[in-house]
C-alpha cells in the first residue's frame, strides 16, 4: 500500500498580508515528485482564497491587482505577542478559518507524513500551529517541517518538535533529505530532474493564476538579503521548457495571469530571458505576466523592454532600494543611478506608461539617515515615477542583520517588517512619508 502525505501551507500570523501572487511552488514541485513516486499526496493550502470554505469578504487593494487574480485574506483578530502590545496594529491569522481547516482534518483518512512548509521567519507560528494540529488529530503521523524559516532559523525550529526538520532550500538537497525521511530514492540528480516535472497546480479546486520560476539564486550579494544562504549558486531553465510550461498552464487551467518568482530574471538574459520573450512573441498567447519580485535595473535592454511590453508585462517593478551612491555601494552594488535611468528610459521608449513603472525603495535599513531616505523619494519622483516604499525586515545569515543592536536573537518574530518599523522608532517617519506619496 503506497503511503498518504498530507502538503500543508499554513496560515499567515501577522499584522498584515495580502494575496500578491502567493503559492507554495515548492510544495508543488515536491507534490508533483512524490507522485511520481507513487505515493498518493494531498494539499491543505490554508492560504487559497479560492476555497469553497474561504469566506466571501471585500477585497482590497488596486483594481488591476484584483483583476490579475490577487486579493485580501480572512483575518482572524488575535492577541498580540505579549513583547508587541505597544504596537497599534491587530495581530492575526490570514487564511482559512481555523475551525474549518480542523474540522477538514478531522474527516480526512490519517496521512502517513505531513509536510509543513514555512516561508518568512517571522510566519512560523503558522507551522507550529498546523503541526500541533497534526499531532492531535493524527498522533501516529510524522511531521517535517521546510521552507525558509528552519533554513534561515534552524536551532529555533528544531526546538518545537518536528520529527524531521528540512535545514535547506536548494531543491536538489531538498531532494536529497526528504529522499532518505522517506526512503525513497526520487532520482533528482540534477536541477534539470528536478524541474523535468510540472508543479502540481491541479491540486487546487480553482486558480486564478499560476506562478513560475525560470532560474534559482541571484549572482549578487546584497548586505540585506539572504538569496545567497537560500541559493549558493545561479542556474537558469532552458526557454523552451519554461514557453512549455506556460503553454501547459494556459490550456490546462485556463488562467490569463503568470507572475514569475525569480529572484534575478534578467541575469544572463541574452541565453535566458530574451529567448523566451521572442518566443512568446511569435506565439502570441494574450496572457499577462507579473513580476512581484522586481527585475535588476542593470540588465534592461530597449529589445528586453520592447518585448516586454509586446508579450504582455503588466506589473513591472524595479528595484533601487536607494538613490544615494554610498549606499548602493555598501549594500551590494547591484545597480547605480545611470544604469536605472537607462533602464527607465527603455521602458518609456517601449511604450509603459510611468504609472506602470513601480519603483521599490528600501524604508528602514539600519544607518540609512532620513535625509537620504527623502532624496531617494524626490528622485524617482524627479524621474516621473512613483516610488513604493518597502519596508525593511531583519533576515538572519545577512551582514545588515547583524548591525541592529538589541535585536532578540532566538524569537524570530522580531523579524517582522512592521514590528521592526515601530521598534526601530520610524514608524512616525515613515507613515508621514507615506501620506505625502499618497497625497
Amino acid at each position: 500500500m503506497s503511503k498518504k502525505i498530507l502538503l500543508i501551507n499554513p496560515w499567515i500570523y501577522d499584522f498584515t498580508a495580502f494575496d500578491l501572487w502567493l503559492k507554495p511552488l515548492g510544495l508543488l514541485y515536491l507534490a508533483s515528485h512524490l507522485l511520481r513516486r507513487g505515493y498518493e499526496v494531498e494539499l491543505l493550502d490554508c492560504l487559497d482564497r479560492l476555497d469553497p470554505d474561504f469566506p466571501s469578504i471585500p477585497s482590497r487593494g488596486p483594481r488591476y491587482l484584483r483583476e490579475a487574480g490577487c486579493g485580501s485574506y480572512y483575518k482572524e483578530i488575535l492577541p498580540r505577542p505579549s513583547f508587541f502590545q505597544d504596537i497599534p496594529r491587530y495581530w492575526g491569522r490570514f487564511g482559512l478559518p481555523f475551525s474549518k481547516v480542523k474540522s477538514r482534518m478531522e474527516k480526512a483518512s490519517p496521512p502517513d507524513f505531513v509536510f509543513i512548509t514555512a516561508g518568512m521567519t517571522y510566519w512560523y507560528p503558522g507551522a507550529i500551529v498546523a503541526k500541533e494540529l497534526t499531532q492531535k488529530i493524527w498522533p501516529e503521523a510524522k511531521t517535517v517541517l521546510g521552507g525558509i524559516y528552519p533554513a534561515l532559523c534552524s536551532e529555533h525550529a528544531e526546538s518545537w518538535g518536528f520529527d524531521h526538520v528540512v535545514k535547506v532550500t536548494d531543491p536538489l538537497s531538498v531532494m536529497k533529505k526528504l529522499g532518505d525521511i522517506l526512503e525513497t530514492d526520487f532520482e533528482v540528480e540534477s536541477y534539470e530532474d528536478y524541474f523535468s516535472l510540472r508543479p502540481a497546480f491541479f491540486l487546487y479546486s480553482a486558480l486564478s493564476y499560476v506562478v513560475l520560476l525560470t532560474s534559482l539564486g541571484c549572482p549578487f550579494r546584497c548586505t540585506y538579503c539572504a538569496s545567497g544562504k537560500l541559493y549558493p549558486s545561479f542556474w537558469c531553465r532552458p526557454p523552451e521548457d519554461v514557453v512549455e510550461e506556460i503553454l501547459f498552464s494556459r490550456e490546462e487551467y485556463g488562467i490569463k495571469d503568470i507572475a514569475f518568482y525569480d529572484d534575478a530574471l534578467l541575469f544572463q538574459g541574452e541565453k535566458h530571458f530574451l529567448p523566451l520573450l521572442k518566443k512568446l512573441e511569435e506565439l502570441s498567447l494574450d496572457l499577462r505576466f507579473h513580476l512581484p519580485n522586481a527585475i535588476h535595473p542593470l540588465y534592461v535592454t530597449p529589445q528586453i523592454a520592447q518585448l516586454m511590453k509586446k508579450v504582455g508585462f503588466k506589473t513591472l517593478r524595479m528595484s533601487l532600494e536607494t538613490s544615494s551612491p554610498l549606499w548602493q555601494e555598501k549594500t551590494g552594488g547591484k545597480v547605480d543611478n545611470y544604469a536605472f535611468e537607462k533602464a527607465v528610459r527603455c521602458f518609456l521608449d517601449a511604450g509603459f506608461t510611468p504609472q506602470e513603472i513601480e519603483v521599490y525603495l528600501l524604508f528602514g535599513l539600519p544607518d540609512i539617515s532620513e535625509e537620504e531616505m527623502i532624496n531617494s523619494i524626490k528622485y524617482v519622483k524627479s524621474l516621473g515615477l512613483q516610488p513604493r516604499l518597502a519596508l525593511y525586515s531583519p533576515i538572519p545569515h545577512t551582514p545588515d542583520y547583524y548591525k541592529i543592536e538589541g535585536l532578540p536573537e532566538d524569537e524570530p518574530l522580531f523579524h517582522n517588517k512592521i514590528a521592526f518599523l515601530y521598534q526601530s522608532g520610524n514608524a512616525p517617519l515613515y507613515q508621514r512619508l507615506h501620506r505625502d506619496l499618497g497625497s
